[in-house]
């Protein structure tokens, strides 16, 4: 009889910590303070990765009033973007239904592109959407 529950826990238990995470992911986006960071430098697309983006944060044409003291606090997100690894690129994940869109989107150089972060202190920044002009991109 023990030994069935044991079973029934071992095949639940990718489920329960599957659960946690994402209840995890989604109290950090809703206590996290939202701000919108510039991005440049797009990259559209990866045969290994699937569809994304990868971009370098332009600090020069992000409002920094955004944060704590009014200074951007580009170390601390870097390190949070690429897993305490200095690095100066994030990546944001699109639907391959989207990524046509996207590429002519950014492909165009009238057009500004932003990342709208949840960002709380001290943790891991979490790309919530992307922003063409202003403009959420799913909504286009």
């Amino acid at each position: 009889m023990l030994k069935k529950y044991r079973y029934l826990l071992l095949v639940l238990a990718p489920t329960i910590l599957l659960f946690i995470g994402v209840c995890g992911l989604s109290a950090q986006i809703r206590l996290g303070k939202e701000v919108i960071i510039r991005i440049t430098g797009y990259d559209p697309m990866s045969l290994l990765s699937g569809h994304y983006i990868r971009y370098q944060i332009d600090w020069e044409n992000t409002d920094c009033t955004q944060f704590d003291d009014n200074i951007c606090p580009k170390e601390d997100f870097y390190r949070a973007l690429n897993n305490g690894r200095w690095g100066k690129s994030g990546r944001f994940y699109v639907a391959e239904e989207s990524a046509y869109d996207l590429d002519r989107a950014i492909g165009n150089s009238k057009n500004d592109a932003e990342i709208v972060y949840s960002y709380q202190k001290g943790r891991r920044p979490l790309a919530v959407r992307l922003l063409i002009n202003g403009e959420s991109f799913q909504s286009r």
